[in-house]
């Protein structure tokens, strides 16, 4: 059984409805060195300083990035910078956006509280695995401030968007904030106070599972915490370390929007393009198309046309190396039975997936990279230019195109109790940090 409650909601006072444009970010795992630096410079509390503080070299342990966080947090609750609901309610969270191909589109959701449960004990279910790093530093922040900034994204089964229904009245009406991010996504929010509204969301989602699509690092920080004040206080009235905030949206909502992630490999060691290609061709069709440097946008169309024929079946990849003017097209040569026979361990949820397909037989078995040179040296974008870009200019050795992972491959995956290789998923738009916000 999922257990959600509404709120007291912490969010930025009205004074700042004018400038709430220039006081929010995206999730803290998307924002670039350079970024970090905009928000910084964008606005006086712009909320970077809370989700992603600066580090100084002359960081102790009672003064650095968390500590200053928690700093800044408290004197903007006193200064009313931030203001708190006195009255629990969920909010109505919408992102108006435009996607890569030109379609305008929109995502609504419920934010609340979420009672943070293990894998398996619950009815919060994870798709990706992750990595300690990030989870160490979210910990701390955790710790020092004792608020969610950023709302953890999850999905949930209604085909006949119960949910929705009920909200499309206060959609109409005009929202309590409303910003917009340096992506051009409208971000929109509403409050549902009312009593009746509220049992009736508790009531329809008690039997719902939650598929987290979006932010499993911050989900595992929340579980750790919470067992952490268990251990240390196990007798504590204060149960606000159950929970975390979540912003929960309908499986089968038009807006939701799985954007692929490919993957840049920066540097490897004792890389030898020679053999790699060879190694390549025991599993893989190998097509070439040159291209001309000087009209990268006509490629990235090209590329995704090429591989958006294969985006049911599967085994399909680009590929562009440094200082080629030419796309390699990977075609699986025996879909059902390369990776298996590569790797017996794999289940059969994860099999047939291109993040697997990729990460055994393209980067391990062709390029001789283990999970630790993926992870080191291995980058990220959800956008085919970029990633051509970024290849041709020498900023990344390799980049490997894929298409998008879909919701019922997650789902499958999810249910059997499996996890996907790091990084299958980029959804689209991010939530932001900043219109709603949970401090204990």
């Amino acid at each position: 059984m999922a257990e959600i409650k509404p709120f007291e909601m912490v969010h930025y006072s009205s004074d700042y409805s004018d400038v709430l444009s220039s006081l929010i970010t995206p999730p803290y795992d998307v924002i670039s060195p350079k970024e970090q630096e905009f928000f910084y410079n964008l606005h006086p509390c712009n909320i970077i300083r809370l989700v992603l503080g600066k580090q100084h070299g002359n960081d102790t342990t009672s003064d650095n990035r968390y500590t200053r966080a928690a700093v800044t947090l408290n004197k903007w609750m006193l200064e009313k910078t931030l203001v708190r609901r006195q009255k629990p309610c969920f909010a109505i969270y919408q992102m108006d956006f435009e996607e890569p191909q030109g379609v305008r589109r929109r995502l609504d959701g419920l934010i609340g509280l979420v009672k943070v449960e293990d894998y398996g004990v619950g009815k919060v279910l994870p798709h990706e695995k992750t990595y300690s790093g990030p989870k160490k530093d979210q910990l701390e922040l955790l710790r020092a401030c004792k608020a969610n900034f950023t709302p953890i994204q999850a999905m949930f089964d209604d085909p006949d968007e119960v949910i929705g229904k009920l909200h499309s009245s206060i959609l109409a009406s005009k929202p309590d904030q409303e910003a917009v991010d340096s992506n051009g996504t409208i971000h929109r929010t509403w409050s549902v106070c009312k009593q009746d509204s509220v049992q009736t969301i508790v009531n329809f989602l008690r039997d719902k599972s939650f598929l987290i699509a979006d932010g499993h690092h911050r989900y595992e920080t929340a579980l750790a915490y919470r067992r952490e004040i268990e251990t240390q206080n196990p007798s504590s009235a204060d149960q606000s370390h159950k929970y975390v905030m979540m912003f929960l949206t309908s499986m089968s909502h038009p807006g939701l929007v799985i954007l692929p992630a490919h993957r840049l490999l920066k540097e490897a060691r004792n890389l030898d393009q020679k053999v790699s290609m060879a190694r390549l061709n025991d599993n893989f069709q190998i097509q070439e198309f040159d291209f001309n440097d000087r009209d990268l946008e006509s490629v990235s169309r090209q590329i995704s046309s090429e591989l958006g024929q294969y985006a049911e079946t599967g085994g399909h990849f680009g590929m562009i190396i440094n200082g080629e003017k030419k796309f390699y097209l990977l075609g699986l040569k025996h879909p059902l039975t390369s990776v298996s026979n590569l790797k017996q361990d794999i289940p059969e949820a994860l099999v047939k997936l291109d993040v697997t397909i990729l990460r055994e037989l393209v980067l391990a078995h062709g390029f001789g990279l283990d999970e630790e040179d993926s992870e080191t040296h291995m980058g990220y974008t959800p956008s085919t230019l970029d990633a051509i870009e970024k290849t041709v200019k020498g900023e990344v050795r390799i980049s490997f195109i894929l298409n998008p992972t879909r919701v019922d491959q997650m789902r499958k995956a999810a249910e059997l109790g499996q996890k996907m290789p790091h990084k299958s998923t980029y959804f689209y738009p991010k939530v932001s940090s900043g219109l709603v916000l949970n401090v204990f």
